[in-house]
């Protein structure tokens, strides 16, 4: 794969001090921390050899920003994990008592980091020493405490890594409690529901065992930053996802007879960024990450922002994988990909209709049916969409609209008046209808613009560019050599198409832009911004105003309300036919030509590749890549001209792809879901 070498992480045997290979599985928490900075976190995790785990239940180790017992306490009950809380010495009372250091067999997989005497100690960093105490791995997953949880400050993570040593996980111990038994009082039941989470008790050393036992439970309640959403009514945790089965052949000497295909570079180096990776518009395995798809789409409707992550993590590997998967060492083989992405394959490879039970709930729960609906009207997110539902009642698109609809925002009222013409979706005939349409416009409001003999330029973008038949939106990326000219453009052109009659409504009109007087954006340390993108743009409703008057555009009811005039002997009067044309949804974007390439590579990826485009250009160069250009993070925010050399759009974005490191990808290639 071309690109796949320019990654740092070339091996996964040698991870950079301090290895982490040791420690039990790490869970962490997001509470207090925003999207880099856990993505961050997660990355120093593996790139260590971490065993990290996205179910909290999993976990002994768990990692975050809290500071007092009883929020810890709340954080893993929020979580779905019940604890009770221990001391460090009586962790192994019912065991053992601890006079001595055991030595623990080389063999288990959560063996000791720091086997030196108790006596010995060896300055470190902030008075701390490694051998001050017993080893992360010791005193954690010791034989006869194995259902105990250990909630660390993320502090002995930075410190660790900052004096190059692992540094005793105990200093730093928050909450240390042992795994419960969720209490009856909030066990919910209902007719035809899963049956209930048990402990699971776990064979030192054994994950592989653990996993598979796992896998037969029901999974935990959804993870969520939130910790008020563990508060939910029995109507809500009605239609939490059945519990994957536990299917043998995960493991199974069947398996291990099939010879696995020769593996691709970006699998063999773990390159674990989807910017990094060759992905089809229809990769072999398809099927099943439709499925996998509907399961992510589970965690967005249940705020499960980290399952989200990880899901779209190992959807990514997957499509990327050249090869039909046949067992489930190969998907244990991708980056992103654990046991429980493995165990659903296995479970979608024996299922006779290619289904897994996980995914089936997303089209039979009428609660998540229900929630998926509100889910796709333009302008309701996940949050909104439970709001509709658990707080007033709504259970259709009529109950919004007979009981709420003075009290929607205008953007959501189109998004439910057009509900159906909007899930439609555009072919891509008439998604280069729609393109020059605005192109023409866009040189009528700029005549003098053509000068150069190009004028204003237009590239269609989106699912289009990527290859898809039918596309959910129409994205156009509009440009000129001339910079004056693309300043204050999008409220021109939107003025133009308003006046002859192509778009109905405008949902939104940014010029954030042009107000900076196009400049880059500026890099502000520290800070969040919700925004995805920072070009002009318009996002609007388009309707061909384009029909014949005699093709019954009218409908039905017009035609009877003409039949019931004619009847009564009322004069007939002649009504303007309605529009028979489907509304489509249109974003117009317009970017100054000296970052051009960076709006079209901006706009062109499916959602994961842009995702990992910009934490690989951080990770690897320190800088902030946006669709307005590229800037440095460290020192002071200075602009990266990357494109400055390229004479075309085309070859503008080449530049940029390059510039960053990732290797130029056709856009059909950038496919990751």
């Amino acid at each position: 794969m071309s690109g796949a070498s320019n990654h740092p992480r070339t091996s996964t045997t040698d991870p950079p001090k301090p290895s982490l290979t040791s420690c039990p599985p790490i869970f962490v928490l997001s509470t207090h921390l925003s999207l880099e900075e856990l993505h961050d976190v997660e990355e120093n995790l593996e790139l260590r050899g971490a065993s990290l785990t996205y179910d909290p239940s999993e976990a002994r180790l768990v990692l975050g920003r809290v500071r007092q017992k009883k929020r810890a306490a709340l954080e893993l009950r929020a979580h779905g994990v019940w604890t009770e809380e221990v001391h460090p010495s009586s962790a192994l009372s019912d065991h053992e008592p601890p006079e001595k250091r055991r030595r623990v067999d080389p063999k288990t997989r959560w063996g000791p980091v720091d086997l030196t005497s108790e006596g010995r100690r060896s300055p470190s960093p902030d008075g701390l020493s490694v051998a001050s105490g017993p080893s992360v791995a010791s005193t954690v997953s010791s034989d006869g405490a194995m259902d105990v949880i250990k909630v660390v400050r993320l502090e002995w993570l930075d410190k660790s890594i900052a004096s190059g040593c692992l540094l005793p996980v105990d200093l730093f111990v928050v909450y240390q409690a042992r795994i419960t038994e969720r209490p009856e009082e909030f066990e919910h039941h209902h007719e035809g529901s899963r049956s209930r989470r048990t402990p699971v008790t776990v064979v030192g050393g054994q994950i592989l065992q653990r996993a598979k036992a796992d896998a037969t439970l029901q999974p935990s309640a959804a993870v969520s930053s939130n910790r008020f959403l563990s508060r939910r009514t029995k109507e809500q945790d009605h239609g939490q996802r059945p519990p994957p089965k536990l299917h043998r052949q995960t493991t199974s000497e069947h398996d291990e007879a099939i010879p696995m295909p020769p593996a691709p570079d970006w699998v063999k180096n773990h390159v674990k960024y989807a910017c990094m990776r060759s992905t089809p518009l229809h990769p072999p395995n398809e099927t099943f990450i439709n499925q996998l798809l509907k399961i992510r789409r589970i965690r967005e409707l249940t705020l499960d922002e980290v399952g989200v992550r990880a899901y779209s993590t190992s959807i990514a590997a997957i499509a990327a994988y050249p090869y039909e998967l046949r067992t489930t060492k190969e998907v244990l083989s991708l980056p992103g990909c654990d046991m429980k992405i493995a165990n659903l394959f296995a479970e979608f490879r024996d299922s006779p209709n290619d289904i897994i039970s996980a995914a089936k709930v997303l089209d039979t729960d009428p609660t998540l049916k229900t929630l998926n609906k509100f889910y796709s009207i333009w302008g309701v997110g996940a949050k909104t969409a439970r709001d509709f539902y658990y707080f007033r009642h709504w259970r259709d698109l009529d109950d919004i609209v007979e009981y709420g609809w003075n009290t929607l925002p205008r953007v959501q009222q189109i998004g439910v008046k057009y509900y159906d013409e909007f899930r439609e979706g555009v072919p891509r005939k008439e998604v280069e209808e729609i393109a020059r349409t605005v192109h023409r416009h866009a040189n009528l409001v700029r005549p003098d613009s053509s000068y150069d003999g190009r004028g204003v330029e237009c590239v269609i973008v989106g699912g289009y560019r990527r290859g898809k038949e039918v596309s959910g939106d129409v994205d156009l990326v509009l440009s000129h050599r001339d910079e004056p000219v693309t300043k204050n453009l999008v409220v021109d052109i939107v003025g133009s198409l308003e006046e002859e009659g192509w778009i109905t409504h405008t949902l939104a009109l940014h010029m954030t832009s042009s107000n900076r007087e196009q400049q880059t954006l500026p890099f502000h340390g520290g800070g969040t911004r919700k925004h995805f993108d920072t070009l002009d743009k318009a996002l609007v409703v388009w309707q061909d105003p384009r029909f014949n008057d005699d093709d019954g555009g009218g409908g039905e009811e017009e035609e009877k309300e003409e039949q019931k005039e004619s009847q009564q002997g009322s004069p007939k009067r002649k009504q303007p036919k309605r529009n028979p044309n489907p509304h489509r949804r249109v974003d117009i974007i317009i970017s100054p030509w000296r970052t051009v390439g960076c709006a079209v590579l901006g706009w062109s990826g499916d959602m994961t590749f842009e995702r990992d485009l910009r934490r690989y250009t951080k990770k690897v160069h320190g800088w902030k890549f946006d669709s307005s250009g590229v800037r440095e993070r460290r020192s002071g925010g200075r602009v990266i001209d990357l494109e400055g050399s390229g004479r075309t759009w085309e070859e503008r974005e080449r530049l940029v792809m390059e510039g960053l490191g990732v290797g130029w990808r056709d856009p059909t290639e950038r496919c990751s879901r």
